[in-house]
């Protein structure tokens, strides 16, 4: 019998403010060591100097240089994935399609998968756990995650930041996503 694939899956969105035209959503779904991987992503915060900030409360050369050296050392590399979806809509839509896709994307044989999101509330993580499993994803649940205390998170918010400057032309945010997509590092789904 086939060994049951253990997948952890982190997601954070963007655009649930008024004044956006989109929502972004960021799912990072991984099998690896996820100390290992939470330990290289605190040394890269560290060398870059972001720290644990979010990527609206980061100084605009740190936030890049955090994400240009997660690029050079392949964290995550090819795991993380995104979605733009226009608004109006309910930000559930987009989550539960992109989380979906991301897993399917990263499952290889039968799986149990993990999610954890920025701030969900239980209620919302119970319907999402269900319409995830409607949507044939084997999970056992959705959990809220805070940014503060998991650097897979940030890494997701940090993304999903830069991609919404990335639409809206911040030049720089632009160049890095096509450098992350080019190297099939960042995938849209």
């Amino acid at each position: 019998m086939p060994k049951t694939q253990k997948l952890y899956c982190y997601v954070d969105e963007t655009g649930q403010d008024a004044g956006s035209e989109f929502f972004i959503v960021v799912s990072i779904v991984s099998a690896e060591n996820q100390e290992e991987l939470s330990s290289r992503l605190l040394e890269l915060e560290k060398k870059s100097k972001v720290g644990q900030r979010k990527w609206h409360k980061s100084r605009s050369p740190d936030r890049e240089e955090f994400l240009k050296l997660t690029l050079k050392n392949e964290v995550a590399s090819g795991q993380i994935y995104y979605g733009r979806y226009q608004k109006p809509l309910p930000f559930f839509l987009p989550l539960l399609e992109t989380v979906t896709k991301a897993i399917q994307s990263e499952a290889k044989g039968p799986y149990q998968a993990i999610v954890y999101i920025d701030g969900i509330d239980k209620q919302k993580a119970k319907e999402l756990t269900n319409a995830l499993r409607l949507k044939g994803i084997s999970t056992s649940y959705v959990r809220s995650a805070r940014d503060e205390s998991e650097p897979m998170i940030r890494l997701a918010d940090r993304w999903a930041g830069c991609i919404r400057a990335s639409f809206r032309g911040k030049t720089q945010d632009k160049d890095l996503v096509a450098q992350a997509v080019t190297k099939n590092q960042l995938k849209s789904v």
